[in-house]
C-alpha cells in the first residue's frame, strides 16, 4: 500500500524489500532538476552610409581571408567564407542566419564594429525549460486611439488600446539526445513611422502607423555555439543643411551659399544568440558567477571575460529611444561649417 503528500510532495510505500528498492530507483530517476537553456543574447544594431560602406568589403575579406560576400545586409557584406558557414534557415527575404564560428567569434564582432556606427540596443540573458518558450520583449507601449465617440453635449471621448513598439524576441529550445540545442526564433522589430505617416482619423486625431519586421528560423548548434541573425534591415533618408560661414548667413545671397544634404542610412538589427544547457543548479550557480577569471565556460570557445570587454565599449542605446522614430536633424549652429 502507499500513501502520498501532494503539498510536502512525499511519497509513504509499504512493501517488501525488493520491490521498495526498485521503487526507490524509479523514483530517484524520475526526482531529477529537467535540464534547462541559458540563452544569452546581445541585440547589436549597426548602420552605415553610402560613404562609410566605401572599402569596408575589400579590407574585411583581406583581414579575414574571407572568401567573397553577397549583398544582401551587412551581415553578408562584413563576413567572408572564412568566418561564417550559412545555416539552413526559414527567415522572410532580405534575412539570413549564421552560425558563427566559436574561435572567431570576437573577430566577427569587431568587424561589425569597423563597418559602421555599432550601438548595443540591449543584452539580455534568459533561463528557459527545455521545450518550453520564452519570451523577450525591449521597447514601450504606444497608445492607439481605436475609435471616437461625441456625446449629445459634444463632448469627445476616445477608446485607447496599447501596442508593443521595439524589440520582441521568442525562443523555444530543445535539447535533443546527441546534447545540441534545437532552437524555435521568432524575432520581431517594430517602430513608429515619421509623423508624415500618420493616418488622419478625423476631428484633429492623428493614428500613428507601425513598421515591423519579422522572421521565423529553426537552427540546431552546439552547447554554447554562438548564432547571428542578420539581414532585417530598414532605409532612411536623413536631410541636413551645409552652408559657407558668414557668406550663408547673407539675405537673398546667402542661398547660394549653402545646400541641402540627404544621406541615405541603411541600419540593421543583428541578434546573436548564444545557448548553454544547464543540467542542475549548481552549474547555474557557476555561470552566473561575476567573477569567473579566466574560465571558459565552453571549451574552444570565446572567452567570457573578452567578450564582455568588447561588448562594454560598444555605445549603448537609450531602451527608452528604442521604436521611436528618429530625431530631427539638429540645424548648423551659425558661422558654422560643415566638414
Amino acid at each position: 500500500m502507499f500513501s502520498s503528500d501532494p503539498e510536502s510532495r512525499k511519497l509513504v510505500v509499504r512493501t517488501d524489500e525488493d520491490t521498495a528498492k526498485y521503487i526507490s530507483m524509479v523514483i530517484s530517476n524520475l526526482d531529477r532538476p529537467k535540464p534547462q537553456v541559458l540563452i544569452k543574447v546581445v541585440f547589436m544594431e549597426v548602420s552605415y552610409t553610402k560613404g562609410s560602406d566605401i572599402g569596408v568589403e575589400g579590407s574585411l575579406v583581406k583581414k579575414f581571408g574571407g572568401g567573397g560576400s553577397s549583398s544582401t545586409g551587412i551581415v553578408n557584406q562584413v563576413f567572408g567564407s572564412g568566418l561564417l558557414s550559412q545555416a539552413p534557415s526559414a527567415l522572410a527575404p532580405g534575412a539570413g542566419l549564421y552560425t558563427v564560428l566559436g574561435n572567431d567569434f570576437q573577430a566577427t564582432l569587431r568587424a561589425i564594429a569597423q563597418a559602421g556606427k555599432t550601438e548595443i540596443l540591449s543584452r539580455p540573458s534568459i533561463l528557459a525549460r527545455n521545450n518550453q518558450q520564452a519570451t523577450i520583449s525591449i521597447g514601450q507601449q504606444v497608445p492607439l486611439i481605436t475609435g471616437t465617440q461625441i456625446s449629445a453635449l459634444g463632448t469627445q471621448s476616445s477608446s485607447v488600446s496599447y501596442a508593443n513598439v521595439g524589440i520582441i524576441l521568442q525562443v523555444t529550445p530543445f535539447i535533443t539526445s546527441d546534447g545540441l540545442v534545437e532552437m524555435i526564433v521568432s524575432p520581431q522589430t517594430s517602430e513608429l513611422a515619421d509623423r508624415a505617416q500618420w493616418v488622419a482619423t478625423g476631428n484633429g486625431v492623428s493614428a500613428p502607423v507601425i513598421n515591423s519586421r519579422s522572421a521565423d528560423t529553426v537552427v540546431v548548434v552546439p552547447d554554447g555555439q554562438p548564432v547571428v541573425i542578420g539581414g532585417m534591415m530598414k532605409n532612411q533618408k536623413l536631410q541636413s543643411d551645409s552652408k559657407i560661414p558668414i557668406l550663408g548667413d547673407i539675405p537673398l545671397l546667402g542661398a547660394a551659399f549653402k545646400r541641402k544634404i540627404t544621406d541615405n542610412v541603411k541600419t540593421e538589427l543583428l541578434i546573436f544568440l548564444t545557448p548553454h544547457i544547464v543540467r542542475d543548479p549548481v552549474e547555474l550557480a557557476q555561470m552566473t558567477q561575476k567573477e569567473r577569471g579566466d574560465q571558459e565556460m565552453v571549451p574552444k570557445s570565446f572567452s567570457e571575460q573578452e567578450l564582455d570587454k568588447f561588448l562594454d565599449g560598444v555605445p549603448v542605446k537609450d531602451p527608452s529611444t528604442i521604436g521611436l522614430p528618429p530625431p530631427e536633424p539638429a540645424k548648423p549652429k551659425p558661422n558654422s561649417k560643415r566638414r
